[in-house]
């Protein structure tokens, strides 16, 4: 983050106090979200590695494969629940402030990450482990269901229009490190410790770690100020109520906002479907459809997501100078186009057309990271901003994003047709670029009041 500054000291360049003030708050604004989000892939990622040791301490059964599924099952409890987090974080938002939203978020993330570290195993208080393991997965789909898109809101509402992409684009490298760090920390602690600390109390330091760095983000949100989209509202509102005019009602707004919600769902649909397909299911696809090496396809895997973390600024850049629809377009056509001759490419056996299958196909992604925050954010007016996109992102990941990987897997034993998952890129890219050309591009132009 330490580039963030040096990046952001040309728009502002100037002697004066004001401006000087307006750098610095929204240097602060990126970096205070930005690590709440993290919070959350971190999270993702001690879940994924842990998955097997979590299972055994908490469920009872000799069984690892059904050990296994209910810890997966408990994964899934949180994630579904998010669009319940965002009919109470969205309306928050809007009403009380963003800022407010985003701490009280960040707040029971951490406190049911840290709580997680000290839960007993089920050898200790039977039943009651699971249940209350289950009970903090449930916070934290809860707390998950507000981040997302009250951080888009937060950062874009302070950015400058003409680089509202860049400024977005960083939430985006949050997640995607959030979940490389806490890849990483359960892989130094296996190293450090060993398998059998490491499974009577070793997993526990990770999340007691994450629970830690959210209450770092919460101390830096809570030091950051409204946006001021936020406080003209205030201003407005305040208005109203010393006027006879009658203001509108939050559910009415919602109605009115029903397209948006629709073209928000499409460019989320297509968003995750390629982030979970190409990040999430393609490495264990290579080794459980095709055959390759645990080992290997991990560490394909990693490539692809590095490559692609060290470029999302570099997309938020283009985006802001080539336009954020014409971006989306693009990569939109591109899955489109070269999704099936990509997993043709990973069935040839060859490891330079298996890296370059998985490139061509992250730079589909690329096109989305720098350019789909902003947009989604300038979908919706500034009264219902923050609930109808936390509502219209979470219910479009729960349905489409989250589930690919399992769909696509039940699909293949179903079918037999291992190219399934190419078939589920290029319909999720179909439905992104009907999505996007409904939409108006707003590159370098004000926010919608």
């Amino acid at each position: 983050m330490g580039e963030l500054h040096a990046t952001v000291v040309p728009e502002f360049l100037s002697n004066s106090a004001p401006v000087e003030q307006s750098r610095k708050r929204l240097s602060k604004a990126v970096i205070g979200v930005t690590l709440g989000n993290m919070v959350e892939w971190f999270d993702f990622a001690l879940y994924s590695s842990l998955a097997g040791i979590i299972g055994k301490t908490f469920f009872h059964d000799d069984n690892p494969a059904t050990q296994l599924m209910a810890i997966y099952a408990t994964f899934a409890a949180g994630f579904l629940i998010r669009p319940l987090g965002s009919l109470i974080f969205g309306p928050i938002g809007d009403r009380y402030g963003r800022r407010t939203a985003l701490s009280l978020s960040i707040s029971l993330m951490a406190i049911a990450t840290f709580a997680i570290a000290f839960i007993p195993g089920y050898a200790s208080i039977g039943v009651f482990a699971p249940i209350l393991l289950i009970m903090m997965r449930l916070l934290q789909g809860l707390s998950t269901g507000g981040e997302y898109g009250g951080s888009c809101t937060f950062i874009a509402e302070h950015a400058p229009d003409k680089r509202r992409s860049f400024f977005t684009s960083w939430l985006e490298f949050g997640n995607i490190s959030g979940f490389l760090i806490g890849g990483a920390v359960v892989s130094l602690f296996n190293l450090t410790l060993g398998e059998q600390a490491m499974s009577e109390w070793g997993w526990r330091v990770p999340f007691a770690i994450g629970g830690l760095i959210g209450l770092i983000a919460l101390y830096l949100r809570l030091g950051l100020e409204e946006t001021p989209v936020f406080k003209e509202i205030q201003k407005s509102e305040a208005l109203q109520k010393s006027s006879p005019g009658k203001k509108d009602s939050l559910f009415r707004l919602m109605i009115n906002e029903w397209p948006q919600l629709l073209k928000c769902m499409g460019l989320v649909t297509v968003f995750n479907v390629t982030y979970y397909i190409v990040l999430g299911y393609i490495p264990g696809y290579l080794e459980n459809v095709l055959g390759y090496s645990n080992s290997f396809s991990l560490s394909l895997g990693l490539a692809a997501t590095l490559f692609m973390l060290v470029l999302i600024p570099v997309s938020g850049l283009l985006a802001d100078r080539l336009g954020r629809k014409r971006m989306i377009i693009c990569g939109c056509v591109l899955l489109i186009v070269m999704a099936f001759p990509c997993f043709m490419l990973l069935h040839t056996g060859q490891v330079g057309f298996l890296f370059a299958a998985l490139l061509i196909l992250t730079l589909g992604q690329l096109f989305f990271e720098g350019a789909m925050p902003a947009t989604l954010t300038a979908l919706f007016s500034a009264r219902v901003r923050y609930s109808a996109l936390a509502i219209s992102y979470n219910i479009a990941v729960s349905l489409f994003g989250g589930t690919a990987p399992l769909i696509n897997t039940w699909l293949i034993s179903s079918t037999g047709n291992q190219m399934i998952p190419a078939w589920y890129l290029i319909a999720g890219a179909v439905v992104g670029l009907i999505s996007i050309l409904f939409v108006k591009d707003s590159t370098g132009n004000p926010l919608p009041k």
